[in-house]
């Protein structure tokens, strides 16, 4: 019996059903054998195994044995191998790939001599990510790949494909997540296409909250699921400013450097900032807003360290106090306008292809509003021709936008497979 690709509630089953029979006295090689065919773990696998979906340790190990293990998960975080046949699992494949395309992401970062520094960090970061969720549904045998309505892997050249980002968020933390690492990953993911092709180095200054927190995001992750082997924090150093604490024209310098940016950037920017709730806003795991004050030691050769970070908790009433007359954190005030309540067609396939269980893409979209008739074609004479109930034509833009209403509509009809197939001309997969 082999556990192929299961769900995290298939795999606890199993874990269970082989912890009550080892219980009763059973020996863990015979059902390594009986359940993997495996041989040759000697009970190594069944215990990690219970260990993994039950949190539960069936072996008591000697220092010398956590030691050697914490020197071989080192050595596979680093995308060593510490069998002498240096042979390395997918998934520890996949974990060495993430630590080192966020520490790539970092070094550019955190270079002086950067032109392109974030642009770079975002497209590493989001392969970071990816990677790191690949190897943990790798680890936990959950199917990640792109299949065919005939439920065969799609290949790309000969390479499986790999489902998208949100999809490996839903695999990887089903439920887990908050809201605010959420909403960052969605502000990095719909950043990266308003980025693409373009050279933006005003972009630094404004989404430093931003990065630092999916930066720190990825390193809770990465060290809950794999340890503190995988860790990133060991390699990393806080860099050097060279700009001065009170240079009185740095704030202007800010603005004008933000000014730069063209206007569907800012756009953007402004537009998911004020759209996450406040408790999302103020959250670190969105944004984290750092302080650098400048202090003097008490005795010159014995500092301990010249950065000190403190917890939330930590910090006094009158800190807080002193702290907020410098920095306070406030949703910007929405001037409502008249496409205020539409959303762009990227935006209805984001939201319609997290919420419905079948494919949902652009072309899947141009498809159903043809069908439903909620707008003319692109070249038709008369361009706000539209049911209003879910699309209107705006004419400054020349566009499309389209209401909550078809969203909606699209969820409750699609979800049905043989709605989906008279409207989308596909069988759902």
């Amino acid at each position: 019996m082999t556990t192929g690709r299961r769900s995290p509630d298939e795999h606890r089953a199993i874990a269970k059903e082989m912890y009550d029979r080892w219980r009763a006295g059973e020996p863990k090689s015979r059902l390594e054998i009986e359940y993997w065919d495996n041989a040759t773990s000697h009970g190594k696998a069944f215990s990690t195994y219970v260990d993994r979906w039950l949190g539960i340790s069936t072996e008591r190990k000697s220092v010398q044995t956590l030691h050697i293990e914490w020197l071989e998960s080192l050595l596979r975080a680093h995308g060593l191998s510490p069998d002498p046949s240096g042979e390395l699992s997918e998934e520890f494949r996949l974990l060495a790939k993430a630590r080192e395309a966020a520490l790539a992401a970092l070094r550019i970062y955190n270079d002086p001599t950067s032109g392109f520094r974030t642009e770079s960090f975002i497209v590493l970061m989001i392969v970071a990510w990816n990677s790191l969720f690949q190897a943990m549904l790798e680890r936990d045998d959950i199917d990640y790949l792109e299949r065919s309505e005939d439920g065969d892997v799609v290949e790309i050249d000969g390479r499986p494909k790999v489902v998208d980002t949100w999809q490996l968020v839903n695999l990887a933390l089903p439920g887990k997540s908050g809201k605010a690492i959420r909403a960052n990953l969605d502000f990095f993911l719909r950043l990266r296409h308003q980025i693409a092709h373009r050279y933006l180095p005003a972009l630094d200054p404004a989404i430093v909250a931003e990065a630092q927190s999916l930066l720190l995001n990825f390193e809770t992750l990465i060290t809950e699921q794999f340890g503190e082997a995988a860790a990133l924090g060991d390699e990393l150093s806080v860099p050097l400013q060279l700009s001065r604490f009170r240079e009185p024209s740095r704030a202007k310098a800010l603005k004008r450097a933000q000014a730069q940016l063209p206007v569907d950037v800012m756009d953007f920017l402004t537009r998911h900032r004020a759209e996450v709730p406040d408790d999302v806003l103020r959250s670190p795991e969105y944004a984290l807003r750092l302080f650098f004050v400048p202090v003097t030691a008490n005795r010159e050769r014995s500092a301990d360290a010249v950065v000190n970070f403190l917890r939330p908790d930590d910090v006094t009433p009158d800190l807080e106090a002193r702290l907020s007359e410098v920095a306070v954190v406030t949703k910007p005030k929405r001037i409502p306008v008249a496409s205020d309540d539409l959303f762009r067609p990227t935006e209805v396939v984001e939201q319609v292809r997290v919420a419905l269980p079948f494919r949902f893409t652009t072309d899947t979209h141009t498809r159903s509003w043809k069908y439903y008739k909620v707008r003319p074609e692109t070249d038709a004479a008369e361009r706000d021709a539209t049911d209003p109930r879910y699309c209107r034509y705006e004419r400054l833009s020349k566009g499309y936008g389209y209401t909550s209403a078809w969203i909606d509509k699209l969820v409750e009809d699609l979800s049905d497979p043989d709605e989906y197939e008279r409207v989308v001309g596909l069988r759902p997969s």
